[in-house]
């Protein structure tokens, strides 16, 4: 009954969030100035990691929930599943971390990555690329190649289990594998939100104002409130994650699973709240509905009018 009502939350979210990533997708793809502003670009990359989320590694923990069970049980298909979710996961923390950090070279310092071409591609284009390609690799060796164990998987268990690395009897390859890809990011997005509020009001307090202010309120915005669903989500399991390697193995075993859980919730209220962070898109998304209601209501007044018109000749006709 507990995986029947974990599998309805999913849905529910699911739908939704797939339909409001579409126009989300359409408006950068028809809107060129936006696309190519370079502040934009991570939130792009990490719009389309979140759309992966929803429409290839949603699905197989909601299979699981409605099933009751792992299908199709094979190894093939865990393997593609752990790799899978434990990549798009680790992109998802690592792009939000960028950005955060990213964004202080855009408020205060914006000549410095985007001046030469070699720069951009070193403080800008490259980080993005890396955020991307480093988690992908890193649980290729850890778990498609696992040259340091044998995954033995469990068909009645969410994502078949854990894998062996983080079994192992020492659980060093755990350990190092939480630090790199949870607890770093994670300290990172904190470090820099702080730093930015505290910057931001030191700004408004000295009277030297180093940067317009306005001009930039909106990307600190975005960025606040992107990082607020993913701190949210992550900062209690990361602190549950390193009391556990630190003092106690078992500590909130009964509530862990739930805290996972949660997790599938960020990609599902992310493509909501980019809706609140680009008041653009709502904008275009509001003028096409008014366009298409007044060319609705043109077409039913076109009708009317030919209608009245043709009852009309038809009364002429009839009284000639």
């Amino acid at each position: 009954m507990r995986d029947i009502v974990k599998f309805v939350l999913l849905l529910v979210f699911e739908i939704p969030a797939v339909f409001v990533s579409i126009p989300i997708f359409i408006y950068f793809i028809t809107h060129h100035v936006d696309r190519s502003k370079p502040k934009n670009h991570v939130w792009l990359v990490l719009l389309v990691v979140t759309f992966l989320q929803l429409i290839i590694n949603l699905p197989m923990p909601m299979s699981f929930y409605y099933l009751g069970q792992i299908w199709p049980a094979t190894n093939a298909y865990c393997v593609w599943w752990t790799w899978y979710e434990y990549s798009t996961t680790a992109m998802s923390l690592i792009l939000t971390a960028w950005a955060s950090i990213e964004r202080h070279f855009f408020i205060f310092h914006p000549t410095f990555m985007l001046g030469a071409p070699s720069k951009k591609w070193m403080f800008h284009l490259g980080p993005i690329i890396l955020c991307i390609l480093c988690p992908a690799l890193w649980y290729m060796v850890l778990v498609v190649i696992s040259p340091m164990c044998t995954n033995v998987w469990d068909f009645d268990y969410v994502i078949c289990s854990l894998p062996c690395y983080e079994t192992t009897d020492d659980g060093i390859y755990g350990i190092i594998d939480t630090i790199l890809s949870i607890v770093i990011p994670l300290i990172a997005l904190i470090l820099a939100n702080i730093i930015l509020i505290v910057r931001v009001i030191y700004m408004k307090i000295s009277r030297h104002q180093v940067v317009n202010w306005r001009r930039h309120r909106k990307m600190a915005f975005q960025l606040w409130l992107i990082s607020s669903l993913y701190l949210a989500g992550w900062v209690p399991l990361t602190i549950v994650l390193v009391i556990r390697i630190i003092a106690l193995p078992s500590f909130l075993d009964d509530q862990l699973a739930t805290m996972i859980y949660t997790i599938n919730f960020i990609p599902l209220l992310l493509p909501f709240i980019c809706l609140g962070v680009f008041p653009e898109i709502l904008n275009s998304i509001r003028e096409i509905l008014r366009r298409q209601q007044r060319n609705q209501v043109g077409t039913v007044s076109i009708a009317l009018r030919t209608q009245f018109r043709t009852k009309h000749n038809n009364r002429s006709d009839a009284q000639t």
